[in-house]
């Protein structure tokens, strides 16, 4: 099994087991890859890279006609049959979501659609925005060819019925060697996109839940901080943030050079970037759900988690915090670490099974 299925299925299982911290069991590969089969998660075969289907063509006509105006439906799981036109996966698309209001010239985007977004009558289902990292290359297509994602989310909705989050995976970036940073300025009006473009396309095409609790942001490395950033920004957007080895805040390297080149020169737009700002200007959170993930052995990124973490803390969030053992900085860590996330969420946006739920207890 290769270090990335590995770390894939450990991310299942941690995740399926509530979220548990990890940081003191030098065992845990063993541990919870043992966790995960005792809960009826199957550990997935070597994944290839999924057919994705052409842009902006391959949206079912029934999410189209069955758009709604839920706003959340907590109870989804306990209330959902599966009708006989269930499929066993979902699919893979390739959709391009234009820069409408922030005229951010953005690749195309990923949107996985689970199997209960493929009947005939579909639900509105929860929605999940995944940020890449940026890096040399760096595209919405790293979920999927290094991070799995298709994969990770069958395996998801085959525990719960063909339930799980619609995932849209926008480009944050442009480029894969920009770097906007997911604020407003002169290398991209990237916040805008995401939070006005992206939001506005999805509620357009798709039938999905529209209150915040039911949508969440997150993101690997750049694409975590993006994550915490927009989310303490916008809690009446994205009520649930995902950072996987995010950063302090927004930055270029140095100080000097991300307040010259990513905020004109401006300093005070730069301290206001900041999550830590972010989260002091918007004041007391109610609801806030965060999960925050590190790897043990990321002496770069890993040190931002419990500095951000205690201020999302402070400012009220709800915060669970995960260490992942012998990892470092890089996708079979973060591949992992998106997966434990997705099952930490799935209770919280309705699409938990009781009974598997208490069985997670009694494993922990």
């Amino acid at each position: 099994m290769t270090a990335s299925i590995a770390m894939f299925v450990v991310g299942l299982a941690i995740g399926a087991a509530g979220g548990w911290t990890v940081e003191h069991h030098g065992g845990a590969r063993h541990v919870l890859a043992s966790i995960g089969r005792a809960a009826g998660i199957a550990e997935p075969a070597t994944p290839t890279a999924a057919p994705i289907a052409g842009a902006g063509t391959s949206i079912p006509a029934t999410q189209h006609a069955t758009r709604t105006s839920v706003a959340a439906n907590p109870a989804l799981y306990a209330s959902w049959a599966p009708p006989a036109d269930v499929p066993s996966t979902g699919v893979l698309l390739e959709e391009q979501i234009p820069g409408t209001v922030s005229h951010f010239a953005a690749r195309p985007a990923l949107v996985y659609l689970p199997p209960a977004a493929l009947v005939a009558h579909p639900p509105a289902l929860p929605v999940v925005v995944l940020l890449s990292g940026q890096s040399r290359d760096a595209s919405p297509d790293d979920l999927e060819l290094q991070g799995h994602l298709s994969t990770m989310m069958d395996a998801i909705a085959s525990t719960n019925r063909g339930l799980a989050p619609i995932v849209v995976v926008p480009d944050q970036l442009e480029t894969g060697t920009n770097n906007p940073m997911c604020v407003d300025g002169p290398l991209g009006n990237s916040r805008t996109y995401l939070t006005r473009d992206v939001p506005n396309w999805i509620r357009a095409h798709l039938a999905v839940q529209t209150a915040a609790s039911a949508w969440t942001i997150g993101g690997f490395s750049q694409g975590g901080t993006c994550a915490i950033q927009l989310g303490a920004g916008l809690p009446n957007l994205f009520g649930n943030i995902i950072d996987v080895s995010g950063e302090l805040g927004p930055t270029l390297g140095t100080v000097d050079t991300t307040v010259q080149k990513g905020f004109r020169g401006d300093f005070s737009a730069y301290e206001a970037a900041q999550p830590g700002a972010e989260m002091a200007a918007h004041g007391r959170y109610s609801g806030e759900q965060t999960y925050f993930t590190a790897a043990q052995l990321d002496t770069v990124y890993g040190p931002a988690m419990p500095v951000v973490s205690a201020m999302a803390a402070k400012a009220g969030m709800s915060v669970t915090t995960m260490e992942i053992p012998h990892a470092r900085h890089d996708w079979a860590m973060a591949s992992g670490a998106i997966a434990s996330g997705l099952r930490w969420l799935m209770p919280r946006i309705g699409l938990q099974p009781p009974e598997r739920a208490r069985l997670f207890r009694r494993l922990q």
